[in-house]
């Protein structure tokens, strides 16, 4: 890729081409004189001058209107046409960046501005539809929670009495199935009112690789890992953020269940922890792919840019958990967060799995979006303010008063 700084500027660029005119225009001249010299020296030698002068200006007007509509006037017309076409609608309109210096740098500025207007876009759709769907989950919960509860119990009641049926197999397939529904529907249910529940209202300081370690000694114990091979790279100090500790041990739970089932339990499954300076995250990034061996470089990701937009600290705490499975299509990077839309086969996930993830991270006041990992799958990044302060719960405060007192 080659550098702006490396390209040619505007001015310099004008003051190249003015040159070259004046020369060409002065070796017209020159030779036209020359060949012409005893015409010149003729009766008719004004005429053949103003001959000769007329055409010297009429080629270098042409051949300057032409560089001009190369440098300046062409790439003008396509970014006004661009912009009128954006405007219109036609947000996946893009301006291809070349020529000089400064029309490459309008170009991508506004390409990046498009692209920024499309996330604000989503962003906006997203939250009317997280609003809309919270509520809607908090009532489904609400009304499918009891009788779901009733359903089980009547399940457990008849398998207590199965002893003088006679088809007792054929029972117990059908109370089998109904149970497995049955779950099948409180895990819904569960994920519904987890997706629903209000933000917490006294956030507290957190540390990331404590969290890390304490959910992944928890899948180990429960062999949810197993098969897969494990990387974890943690800051050498506590990297804290403020929220809800069960929040933030939830989201890891999703995120890695959700790389362990799409690797079907066979891979490589690499958690990054580090405190991201706020210039590399505006800049590309350049990763050599662990599965072919080429260089990949990933563009400064739109939902970031928006998100540091509204953080001005120089240092951010930033996750990533990359997996070797079979990845996120480009199209679907945007729609996986959205609240029930699964690429799993029907009864193999709820699709509330990484809505839930998107509404902690907003919780948490941070962000999360989705690439191509370099070791062959998708790589969730997640970026959070990193707490500058300690912020003390409830019960340490009320501990603190009483321990205060006289």
């Amino acid at each position: 890729m080659t550098s702006p700084s490396s390209l040619p500027s505007l001015r310099a660029e004008l003051l190249v081409r003015l040159a070259l005119l004046t020369a060409t225009a002065m070796l017209i001249g020159v030779a036209g004189v020359t060949l012409l010299r005893d015409a010149i020296a003729s009766g008719h030698g004004a005429l053949f001058v103003g001959i000769l002068v007329a055409a010297d200006v009429t080629f270098v007007l042409a051949l300057g209107a032409y560089f001009v509509h190369g440098q300046l006037a062409r790439p003008l017309e396509e970014l006004l046409s661009a912009a009128e076409m954006v405007a219109g609608g036609d947000s996946r309109r893009r301006i291809p960046e070349a020529g000089v210096r400064e029309l490459r740098s309008l170009a991508a500025s506004f390409n990046r501005i498009t692209e920024r207007l499309i996330e604000e876009q989503a962003q906006l759709v997203r939250a009317e539809k997280l609003a809309s769907v919270g509520r809607l989950a908090a009532g489904v919960a609400h009304e499918i929670g009891n009788p779901l509860s009733a359903i089980n119990g009547y399940v457990h009641l008849l398998r207590g009495r199965l002893t003088d049926v006679t088809n007792r197999r054929d029972v117990s397939d059908t109370l089998g199935a109904m149970e497995r529904e049955s779950a099948r529907i409180d895990r819904i249910v569960r994920g519904l009112l987890e997706y629903a529940r209000p933000r917490p209202t006294a956030p507290t300081p957190i540390d990331v690789n404590d969290v890390l370690r304490s959910v992944i000694d928890l899948l180990a114990h429960q062999r949810a890992l197993e098969g897969i091979r494990l990387t974890l790279e943690l800051t050498p100090d506590a990297l804290l953020v403020h929220g809800d500790r069960h929040d933030l041990e939830q989201l890891f739970v999703n995120l890695l269940l959700n790389a362990a089932d799409a690797m079907s339990n066979q891979g490589q499954l690499v958690v990054r922890v580090e405190r991201a300076a706020r210039i590399t995250l505006r800049q590309p990034a350049v990763r050599r792919s662990l599965a072919a061996g080429a260089m990949i470089e990933h563009a400064p990701s739109a939902r970031a840019q928006l998100w540091l937009a509204g953080h001005d600290a120089a240092e951010v705490a930033k996750i990533v958990v990359s997996d070797s499975g079979p990845g996120v299509a480009p199209e679907l990077a945007e729609r996986i967060f959205d609240p029930f839309f699964t690429t799993k086969q029907p009864g193999k996930g709820t699709g509330l799995g990484l809505a839930i993830v998107a509404r902690i991270v907003e919780n948490f006041r941070g962000t999360i979006w989705v690439t191509a990992a370099r070791e062959g799958g998708a790589a969730f990044h997640v970026l959070f303010p990193i707490a500058t302060r300690v912020v003390r719960s409830e019960s340490e405060l009320a501990r603190h008063t009483k321990a205060e007192r006289p």
